[in-house]
């Protein structure tokens, strides 16, 4: 008998816990009385055992209950006692919260279904882990921006540089301008304005000629609005607007006119504020990022590399990787960007295979080999040479409107410069080889014949490296020049060719025939333009195939011979200055880096200093749709970045993996979730576990039944500079124009920041190692 009795608990127990659901839908019912109604109608199908079993069980719960509670044994919080329905309580602030929500469940009432409710250690720990998940999520907010420019719509103002008068204002004064608005302006007045409200109705103001603006003195009648002090910058202002019979011609002008210089004026101080700070920081982001922008332009009909913007943190970061070396051939470059064209995203694989008779340099895209089936076959081979690269690259294309932004706000203009103005695609470069490891496939592939087309004979590419002058390495100034020159040695009897730049000590040629030097070789040179003749100088490097020549003074000839050409640019300053390579090059630098921090190519988190490792994270900046934040997303001007940094097993936020960046203890890592297809259900894997361990072989599986998607975002933290960014002081000084106290608080808040945390997604590549059965080999633990 007490077997059966076992048996039949048992049995019960298994069919309250399938059918708690049902249990929970019925309680309703039960107090309404109408607790048979609800079976007939949820459970018409089931056995009268089942049945019966269930009305029981919500009969049981729906009891009422004279038991008190006590949660002290587990309680997170301190205890409190009271009274609930008459009944002793013993409960903390958690336990409290679930016994109003339940018994609001159970029509108010204390029943035996709310005791085991609070009495319940499971269902009281979920409560508590709720609660802490929303404590972490909150604590990982950080607000949200974008890398655009901030659209200030109908209530931009700029700041411009001309006076307006008026015989009944201020005495028929100048008055200095605060702002001018699409709807009138503000007048500045060391004193408050005296008028009577009768005359400030209609005032005739007198403004002067200024382009786009009119053809001449004009006078534009306006209303005043207002007057009042402003205490940061210690002046009154005066408000007018415009009058309701303005000519629409005149007004809409007046707005083109706004619209037009709003690059090249300050704006109205508080939108000025906004502007200076968005600048300062997307130049922190560019200036520490490690990703090198190439830009690209139309050349012989087809897109190809012109400017390479260097700063030391890309160069640093990328030391193993050269723009103009490592870019592939003409028609691998071409396929790279049809596909960047269509995914803005692809990883270039370049290595070396061996050959019958030699190893040949091969470069392709990893979605080339997966369309082809070749991956794991690459892999295998290039894996041997211990050359194998992988190069990430990310597309941008440059907006109109941004080169036109770039241009006014560096005074330059495309007519001058159309290299510059027919720029038309940012490639972002990205060495991504060290993260990757040594790559290692499962099963052998069976031999199939590559195609040509990979194979890489692209020695270097005619790019032009822009750096900002700090980062020069060059000691003397080099003048561009351009003009013909006539070369001498024992080789040869004479040569033409074409000087392309000089120094002091050094010159570079372009010959007009191949001719044959070695390191060290005397020439003589002779420059009829600038009266050089017959000057000695010594070869430093020839590139026979582009005609190269780059020569300098010997030792002994320096002081002589270099004082003889310093006295030539003293004498022509105002020649050699037009043609200072370092002050040309400053201006292509500061339009490229205008164009590049419009244009970032990932999430980029900014970090401050703090006293609380979770506070240290500022702001963060991203595109709308941001690839780089999935598998989670942003909530209104907010991103949740928990998934990313806090602690998986914490209770509370918490982030390891920020205190060791944060600390320079550690640069990247990668953070791995798995999104299930069918359900969207998110799941983290631990980054070793993804790579090295036997979970990776699981993923693979599903990943090649298309069952789940990996989703691996890799974290780079970057320490910002000491060094001042060369475009800060720009910056700042549209600033101190208006308000010097702001301008200095802009200042020393440049001080405050530490880190910037780039966040890259690099899902495409991972999938496709996983779907070809391709894994890191783990690296030898050091003794």
């Amino acid at each position: 008998m007490a077997n059966n009795s076992e048996e039949k608990f048992n049995d019960d127990e298994a069919v309250i816990k399938k059918y708690k659901s049902l249990i929970n839908k019925l309680i309703p019912f039960q107090q309404e009385n109408r607790l048979l109604e609800g079976i007939n109608k949820f459970s018409n199908v089931l056995p009268s055992k089942i049945r019966n079993t269930i009305k029981e069980e919500v009969i049981r719960l729906t009891a009422l209950t004279d038991a008190s509670a006590d949660n002290s044994e587990f309680a997170k919080f301190p205890v409190v006692k009271f009274k609930h329905f008459g009944i002793p309580m013993s409960l903390d602030k958690m336990g409290k919260a679930i016994l109003l929500k339940e018994t609001s469940r159970f029509d108010d009432r204390y029943t035996v279904g709310v005791f085991e409710a609070v009495m319940n250690s499971d269902h009281y720990q979920s409560h508590v882990k709720q609660e802490q998940q929303k404590k972490i999520t909150k604590a990982f907010k950080v607000e949200s921006q974008s890398f655009k420019d901030i659209d200030f719509q109908e209530d931009l103002a700029i700041r411009p540089n001309f006076t307006v008068y008026c015989s009944e204002f201020e005495k028929g004064k100048n008055c200095r301008l605060s702002a001018i608005s699409f709807s009138g302006m503000t007048v500045e007045t060391k004193r408050q304005p005296n008028l009577n409200a009768e005359d400030t109705s209609r005032m005739l103001f007198t403004l002067p000629h200024v382009a786009i603006l009119n053809e001449g003195i004009t006078e534009i009648e306006f209303s005043m609005l207002d007057s009042s002090f402003n205490k940061d910058t210690s002046v009154f202002e005066t408000e007018f607007v415009f009058t309701p019979d303005m000519p629409k011609k005149q007004r809409q002008r007046w707005m083109n006119y706004i619209k037009h210089v709003m690059n090249q004026f300050p704006l109205e101080r508080e939108l000025e504020l906004e502007r200076a700070l968005q600048n300062l920081e997307r130049d922190r982001i560019f200036s520490n990022s490690p990703w090198i922008p190439v830009f690209l332009g139309e050349k012989d009909g087809h897109l190809s590399p012109l400017y390479e913007l260097s700063t030391p943190k890309n160069k640093a970061y990328n030391a193993q990787f050269s723009v103009r070396e490592d870019l592939p051939t003409e028609q691998i470059f071409q396929n790279l960007l049809k596909e960047l064209s269509a995914y803005q995203e692809t990883f270039l694989l370049i290595g070396s295979i061996e050959g019958k008779n030699n190893d040949i340099d091969v470069s392709i895209t990893h979605r080339q080999l997966a369309k082809t089936g070749l991956l794991k076959q690459f892999i295998e081979l290039a894996t041997r040479s211990d050359k194998l690269r992988v190069i990430q690259f990310r597309l941008k294309r440059i907006a109109t409107e941004h080169k036109q932004i770039a241009f006014d706000i560096h005074g330059l203009a495309p007519r001058d410069n159309p290299e510059l103005a027919s720029l038309s695609h940012v490639l972002f470069c990205k060495d991504v080889t060290e993260w990757v490891g040594n790559l290692e496939v499962s099963k052998p592939e069976p031999f199939k014949p590559f195609p040509r087309g990979i194979i890489n004979t692209q020695k270097s590419w005619p790019i032009e490296m822009v750096m900002e002058s700090a980062a020069d390495r060059r000691v003397e100034t080099r003048y561009k020049m351009d003009i013909p020159a006539q070369c001498k040695s024992g080789i040869f009897s004479q040569a033409e060719a074409t000087l392309d730049d000089m120094s002091m000590s050094g010159l570079k040629l372009t010959l007009s025939e191949p001719a044959s030097f070695t390191l060290g070789d005397e020439i003589k040179v002779s420059i009829k333009q600038l009266k050089l003749r017959n000057q000695k100088y010594q070869v430093v490097h020839y590139d026979q195939n582009k005609k190269l020549l780059r020569l300098k003074l010997p030792e002994e000839l320096i002081k002589s011979a270099g004082a003889q050409i310093q006295q030539l640019f003293d004498n022509n300053a105002k020649y050699f200055l037009s043609r200072d390579i370092s002050l040309q090059q400053g201006s292509v630098h500061s339009y490229l880096w205008e164009l590049s921090i419009r244009n970032l190519p990932c999430a980029s988190i900014l970090v401050t200093n703090n006293r609380f490792t979770i506070d240290r994270l500022k702001t963060i900046y991203h595109e709308e749709d941001c690839f780089d934040l999935k598998p989670f997303s942003t909530l209104g001007n907010e991103v949740p970045l928990h998934g990313f940094f806090a602690d998986k097993e914490a209770t509370g936020p918490k982030s390891s993996l920020l205190d060791k960046m944060l600390r320079n203890k550690q640069r990247d890592a990668h953070i791995v979730h798995v999104v299930r297809t069918n359900n969207q259900r998110i799941i983290y894997v631990d980054q070793n576990d993804f790579l090295f361990g036997k979970v990776r072989n699981q993923i693979s599986q599903h990943v090649a039944k298309s069952a789940v998607e990996a989703c691996v975002s890799h974290i780079s933290a970057m320490r910002c500079n000491d060094k001042p960014i060369p475009l800060n002081k720009k910056r700042l000084a549209e600033l101190s124009k208006i308000d010097i106290n702001a301008y200095k608080q802009l200042q020393s808040m440049q001080k405050g920041y530490t880190h910037v945390v780039y966040l890259t997604n690099v899902s495409t590549f991972h999938n496709a190692l996983l779907k070809f059965g391709i894994y890191p080999t783990e690296p030898e633990q050091s003794e």
